[in-house]
């Protein structure tokens, strides 16, 4: 049942033009990073750190969004909620599938920024850089993190593309520049602690540190972060599953 659930949805998300848009929006992200790179002779591989964490991220954050809400609130707000409820495929099984298929959709589009980022910055040998393939295992790890985080706002929140929009480009930029608790309360340095992108310098020098979350110095050791996101995944993925079974979701008439 669940693979049911997932082969119908990703088919519906990687129609031809959705995938043409995220590999414009790669090709854009290695031609950052290759006009980036040249401003920093001799440091390419803190540049790619920087691309990394200040632009791919930020691609994931966004495909994350817009793809976890395709699972249930585009559903919802285009009124076919009721066709998709009333197929034999049991809630849990319909949840767990169509997520499945945004988290592979996000991975993609994640994935296309990242090797366009490796390539434009470092050229082909970032195929033999141990941290250029390091970087693939952290954005699935981000994947499942924001996937499993918007999908979960998507159920209980209404217009809930909105506040994930406001996360991921809002809360996720300046929140990490903020000294304190609030720090702790983004997925942003988690991702990057477990990054290790170590040549990047850590002093706040401009609007890219700001960007990079590098103002404030602070950090989160690796095996904490690790925990973290994992039972962030675990947390949220289950009540996600419970609260999908147990609310009943119609057509929303306010969106004519």
């Amino acid at each position: 049942m669940i693979g049911v659930a997932f082969t119908g949805a990703l088919r519906d998300f990687v129609r031809p033009g959705r995938i043409v848009t995220w590999l414009l929006i790669a090709v854009v992200v290695g031609i950052v990073g290759r006009i980036w790179v040249g401003f920093q002779p001799g440091q390419e591989l803190a540049t790619y750190g920087q691309v990394v964490e200040v632009l791919v991220f930020r691609v994931l954050a966004l495909a994350a969004a817009i793809f976890g809400m395709q699972v249930l609130a585009a559903e919802v707000e285009q009124k076919t909620i009721v066709y998709l409820l009333t197929r034999s495929i049991p809630r849990p099984s319909l949840l767990i599938g169509r997520s499945l298929a945004s988290f592979a959709a996000v991975l993609g589009a994640s994935w296309a920024a990242w090797l366009a980022a490796g390539l434009g910055v470092l050229g082909p040998r970032a195929f033999q850089t141990p941290g250029f393939w390091w970087d693939a295992v952290v954005i699935l790890l981000g994947v499942l993190a924001y996937g499993t985080l918007f999908i979960f706002v998507s159920l209980v929140l209404n217009k809930a593309m909105i506040y994930c929009l406001l996360f991921a480009f809002g809360w996720e930029t300046f929140v990490p520049n903020m000294p304190g608790d609030l720090y702790y309360l983004s997925i942003y340095p988690y991702l990057k602690s477990i990054a290790g992108h170590t040549e990047i310098e850590r002093e706040a020098k401009g609007m890219m540190d700001v960007l990079a979350g590098q103002v404030t110095g602070m950090g989160v050791p690796v095996a904490a972060s690790w925990a973290v996101l994992l039972g962030l995944v675990a947390v949220l993925g289950g009540l996600g599953v419970w609260w999908f079974g147990q609310r009943e979701y119609v057509p929303r008439e306010d969106v004519e």
